[in-house]
């Protein structure tokens, strides 16, 4: 069975899945996604839908998107950088409205379909030295010996595929297992490890809009969630001096794909005309997830330990049929804009979500992943703050978010998540530039997100943990078209 596998991701997949970034139009991108109380803007299906119905006409949007990813790996004293790029779609939406031609009451319905990306995993990283002072072997013989001294069996995944291709093994003369470095008793080999990470989550919308009186709008959305997240990393060590071990590698690579399905409710009250409230309730995302899990070792040799052979190589594949269950937090948003006539806007977006109300099931497997998340996770504050200036046909636009760190202080070092961030929260500026005739629009933006320093796991050992440090900084730049009719 695969779950046990994937229970070691869970606690971590849980928070990724249910956390979401300013996604959707290059406006709201160029305000950090700050238009709760604004409207009129493709991308509020995914937040606040009550925005839909401020549209007074008909709208096509797309919106195609570069996201530029850095990352830093602190590990032995030294700072490894790599960089990726992706093209991705950040937006699509058509909005077709219904004006009733009241003079009072409901002014309009506003329909609306939408696809808006929330959240991106795109990022490399990789670490290395000459001069190691552990090993991933130190790991798959920590976990043996534990296996072996419970009368349990060694994990088909990671410590077995050790066992098989002799890289651990129990000598003649002694009663526990070992590798080479132990019996060497030294280090200093090469060691090298790269990780690469892929995916995103994609929300397609299907929203209705009521216009009462141009004061009162009231929204309501179905949102259907794609969820496409991998993980791959691939390590490798090299000893010197050796009579035995010529050297090593593991590869690990972990995909989990999902869709799931919420509904997200919204108001936007204007008792002035300067003035606009907002507010939205997003209920759980129910999500089936399917995960897949693929593991390979091979272990090259000087002198054979078996059978003649100098070179071993075991792989194991998960079951295609393993499933579970993740049902995401409850979320609430309070939002306030001003409007200033034809000169401009500013919008104020406040998000709480509780992440240790997230829950995995069936709960009989998991009863152990979700204490950890409700130990593990807790409530957070996510605040954004846009403004939009309008300079005739031109529009400047500026905006900054913050969204809180969703995991509880730790007293101690310990590390039970894949990736565990700082107390920091994750920052976004950003900046755009927008140009609208009657029946045209075209929006530019730029997004800068700085992520906290996190830690990493790389292998556990008998008295601590081998960690690097990750730091990942994002720059996207986005492009809406805009078409209205």
């Amino acid at each position: 069975m695969v779950s046990s596998i994937v229970s070691a991701q869970t606690v971590y997949d849980a928070m990724l899945f249910s956390r979401h970034y300013a996604g959707g139009t290059a406006r709201s991108m160029g305000m950090s996604g700050a238009f709760g109380a604004l409207g009129g803007d493709a991308s509020v299906l995914s937040t606040n839908p009550a925005g839909l119905a401020v549209f007074r006409g008909s709208e096509f949007t797309f919106t195609p998107a570069l996201n530029f990813v850095s990352t830093d790996a602190k590990y032995d004293n030294n700072i490894f950088s790599d960089n990726s790029a992706r093209f991705i779609l950040n937006n699509v939406g058509y909005i077709y409205t219904k004006n009733m031609y009241n003079e009072k009451g409901l002014k309009s319905v506003n329909f609306g379909f939408a696809y808006n990306r929330l959240s991106d995993f795109n990022y490399r990283a990789y670490i290395k030295t000459q001069n190691a002072k552990s090993s991933l072997l130190d790991e798959f013989v920590l976990f043996a010996n534990d296996a072996f001294d419970y009368g349990h069996e060694l994990h088909p995944f990671y410590e077995e595929l050790a066992w098989y291709t002799n890289a651990i093994f129990i000598p003649e003369d002694m009663y526990e297992v070992v590798n080479d470095y132990i019996l060497e008793d030294r280090y200093d080999q090469y060691l090298h490890r790269t990780m690469n990470y892929k995916g995103g989550i994609g929300e397609y919308d299907f929203s209705i809009g009521l216009n009462f009186n141009h004061n009162l709008y009231i929204g309501a959305t179905i949102g259907i969630q794609d969820i496409q997240f991998s993980e791959y990393y691939y390590h490798e060590e090299t000893p010197t001096g050796f009579e035995y071990l010529k050297d090593f590698n593991f590869r690990n690579d972990y995909s989990v794909s999902g869709l799931g399905i919420n509904l997200k409710t919204g108001i936007i009250y204007r008792p002035i005309p300067m003035l606009r409230l907002g507010a939205a309730i997003h209920t759980p995302t129910y999500l089936r997830m399917k995960p897949y899990l693929l593991t390979g070792m091979e272990t090259n040799w000087h002198k054979s330990p078996e059978d003649g052979y100098t070179y071993f190589y075991e792989e194991t594949e998960s079951d295609p049929t393993e499933k579970y269950n993740i049902k995401t937090p409850w979320q609430y948003i309070f939002s306030a804009a001003t409007v200033i006539g034809k000169l401009g806007a500013l919008n104020v977006d406040v998000e709480l979500i509780d992440f240790s109300q997230n829950l995995v099931s069936p709960q009989s497997e998991y009863d152990n992943i979700n204490n950890d998340i409700s130990t593990d996770l807790k409530t957070v504050v996510n605040v954004k703050t846009g403004a939009e200036v309008r300079l005739g046909a031109i529009y400047l636009r500026g905006g900054m978010a913050f969204y809180g760190n969703p995991f509880n202080e730790f007293d101690n070092d310990d590390i039970d998540d894949t990736l565990k961030n700082t107390l920091k929260g994750t920052i976004s500026y950003s900046g755009g530039i927008g140009f609208r005739k009657r029946d045209f629009y075209m929006d530019a933006a730029y997004s800068y997100m700085e992520h906290p320093e996190r830690i990493h796991l790389l292998y556990e050992l008998p008295n601590a943990p081998e960690t690097t440090t990750l730091q990942t900084k994002s720059n996207k730049i986005l492009v809406t078209f805009g078409f209205r009719f």
